[in-house]
């Protein structure tokens, strides 16, 4: 049996209003402490949403991602507002980036976004039945949207044409259905 880790104790490295960094002491199972820099923990989460029009095609996104300096294929999706659920927040980040939302819409599963240093989960949510709906778009983002046959996105994969760790893990929760 794997042992957890026993908390003693928290500073706060960073504090931003996007980013939070602390640096916990933790007691390891074999006694030794030590510090762990992580991101603080997380009371929100966020989603990744899976919408798929009437020609059972997905909704890609194409952005540009600064770290990387690239434009990467993501869905769409977003962190919460406060006390958002997780269909709501998939609906209204949708909406915002895309212009519609779905009526039938259900969380297909989650993972941990950067599991050695944050407990933060992306839910991925499988909406279909979509409608129009636009609310104002996030003035940071600058998003192109591509409605494509999952054949094709297949084929983005193969090609090393999409690496986004997060749209690959829910491109899997997908085909696990």
């Amino acid at each position: 049996m794997i042992a957890k880790w026993k908390y003693i104790g928290r500073k706060v490295l960073f504090d931003h209003p996007r980013m939070k960094i602390v640096e916990d002491d933790v007691q390891l199972p074999n006694g030794k402490q030590i510090t762990y820099i992580r991101e603080a923990p997380s009371d929100k989460h966020s989603v990744a949403v899976i919408a798929i029009n009437a020609k059972n095609e997905i909704l890609l996104q194409k952005e540009y991602s600064y770290p990387p300096n690239e434009v990467l294929y993501q869905l769409p999706g977003g962190t919460a507002n406060d006390s958002e659920e997780v269909i709501a927040t998939a609906n209204r980040e949708l909406s915002e980036e895309s212009g519609c939302i779905g009526k039938d819409c259900k969380v297909i599963g989650y993972f941990y976004l950067n599991n050695r240093r944050s407990d933060r989960k992306q839910y991925i949510v499988l909406c279909r039945d979509l409608v129009a709906q636009k609310q104002a778009q996030d003035e940071e983002e600058f998003i192109e949207s591509i409605w494509m046959p999952l054949d094709e996105v297949n084929q983005l994969i193969k090609d090393n044409e999409i690496t986004n760790v997060g749209l690959l893990a829910a491109l899997r929760l997908l085909e696990a259905q």
